[in-house]
């Protein structure tokens, strides 16, 4: 089987699944169960690119067709295995994937692999996720966006982490006198290369541990008997969730975009106020709500307001970075890797529901990372493509939320407050929201547009306004479906 790119699945398998073994070593799991986490987003990877190539066969003139490519494919299946796997391959409890082969538990094995690690052994969580994408070829500006950091953030961790494994003197200089986690500046690109070559190390000494443990054949074996032709899993003892799922009517998954989490609120509104009235319900009450709700409009949903935060967090950064203190901070290759990243969850997956596919959303945020190439991301050229890509994102959750709604009152749908009233209240509050932020948008594009051809160079134009409550009404809805999946997920 052949992607949309031309990358056979199972030459990406051999040459990725042992990399994603050594990301969940790195982060603390032991080898039968990082085996597993590598299997489950092999799995997920392989009906990824089931979709690609169905679509593309169904649609060959369509310039729309998303197309995937290898690097791509890596970084959201390390994107899964950090998160911990989904579930689309779950062996019986206590079997060992079919990936470790008969030294998976001999005890010399398991001591190199300690050996190999221990210089980690001290990094943090967020220190060990930074080491992981950048182990699977995420630039810095990606990793910013995979896991929801500022740019000053991720270079110090760099740095550190390089520090860690003993990098040699061109990341002490780059360092300077400010401390590990301290220095900012020009040195600062230097120490990251000299972090990488440590970095590829240590996957090399990695990727040498595992291969007498890997059985390559019997693991790409494994995952391709895992989707079975109608997209379910297959041959498995433990049931697949029954929400976001990824069967042929949903075939993105939510996590299509990463979730920066330092958006989350303490009080629960809006959608994230019927999701919290959810975990009150008992099971029969929890079903009836099952029964009515859109799972795949509430996907479309979710995942325009991911897009969109992680829109609204790079204007942020970018504004900030205009000063003269700060204009290190958020560079214009760290800018650009960081629109790259989202352009391609964007293209991957806006197409691919059906409400939402015509609004634009991919080749408006592509403008925003071609335009990088040479503006700074404090500009205004950038500042205006980032309102009009996050236009796009306000107009595609504005069509999706409309389709949410329609499928709450279409026949057969529940009509209690318990099985969807109380939704559709909510997300018709999302949908006013919506049309206040398309107004506002629109007038800040346009004072924009003004200033580029009217105003001296050099002449200040807030490009800031109402960024926390744009980001409270994405927040609202990204987090309040994510807690309503996981409430209606209850036994």
């Amino acid at each position: 089987m052949v992607s949309v790119s031309g990358v056979g699945f199972g030459d990406y398998y051999r040459a990725h699944v042992g990399p994603l073994v050594a990301l969940s070593l790195l982060r603390g799991a032991d080898l039968v169960e990082a085996a597993r986490l590598a299997q489950d987003s092999m799995a997920v990877a392989r009906r990824w690119m089931d979709v690609l190539v169905a679509n593309a066969i169904g649609a060959a003139k369509d310039t729309r067709t998303p197309v995937v490519t290898a690097q791509a494919l890596r970084s959201w299946t390390c994107r899964m295995t950090v998160g911990g796997g989904v579930g689309a391959l779950r062996p019986a409890t206590g079997t060992v994937p079919a990936l470790l082969g008969r030294g998976s538990t001999d005890a010399l094995v398991q001591a190199r692999t300690v050996v190999a690690l221990a210089p980690l052994r001290e990094l943090n969580e967020r220190q060990l996720n930074v080491v992981a994408f950048r182990l699977a070829g995420c630039a810095p500006g990606a990793i910013g966006y995979e896991l929801g950091l500022s740019m000053p953030k991720v270079h110090r961790t760099l740095r550190h982490v390089g520090k860690v494994l003993e990098v040699g003197t061109g990341l002490r200089q780059a360092r300077g006198a400010e401390g590990p986690e301290e220095a900012e500046g020009p040195g600062e690109a230097e120490g990251t290369v000299e972090a990488d070559v440590s970095f590829a190390e240590l996957l090399g000494e990695l990727a040498a541990v595992l291969d007498p443990v890997l059985d390559l054949r019997a693991g790409l074996d494994e995952v391709s008997g895992s989707i079975g032709a109608d997209g379910t899993t297959a041959r498995h003892s433990d049931p697949v969730p029954p929400l976001w799922n990824l069967g042929p009517s949903l075939p993105v998954p939510p996590f299509g975009a990463p979730v920066p989490h330092s958006f989350a609120e303490t009080a629960p509104s809006g959608v994230r106020a019927y999701a919290a009235g959810l975990t009150r319900c008992d099971a029969r009450g929890r079903e009836a709500a099952l029964r009515g709700f859109p799972t795949v409009e509430l996907a479309a949903v979710r995942l325009g307001a991911v897009l969109a935060l992680q829109v609204e967090r790079f204007r942020r950064e970018a504004e900030r970075s205009g000063t003269r203190a700060t204009r290190h901070e958020f560079r214009r290759e760290d800018a650009r890797a960081f629109a790259v990243a989202l352009e391609q969850d964007a293209a991957l997956a806006a197409p691919m529901f059906d409400a939402v596919k015509d609004l634009d959303v991919p080749r408006r945020v592509g403008f925003l990372a071609a335009g990088l190439a040479h503006d700074d991301p404090f500009t205004n050229e950038v500042a205006y493509d980032g309102i009009e890509a996050s236009l796009a994102l306000v107009r595609f959750r504005r069509a999706a939320v409309r389709s949410a709604l329609r499928a709450l009152h279409g026949p057969g749908a529940g009509t209690s407050r318990q099985s969807g009233g109380s939704l559709a209240e909510s997300l018709t509050q999302s949908l006013r929201d919506t049309h206040r932020m398309i107004h506002q948008l629109d007038e800040l594009s346009s004072d924009l547009s003004r200033a580029e051809s009217t105003l001296p160079e050099g002449h200040y134009v807030d490009m800031t306004r109402d960024f926390d409550l744009h980001q409270g009404f994405h927040a609202d809805l990204a987090f309040g479906i994510d807690a309503a999946r996981e409430a209606l997920s209850q036994p």
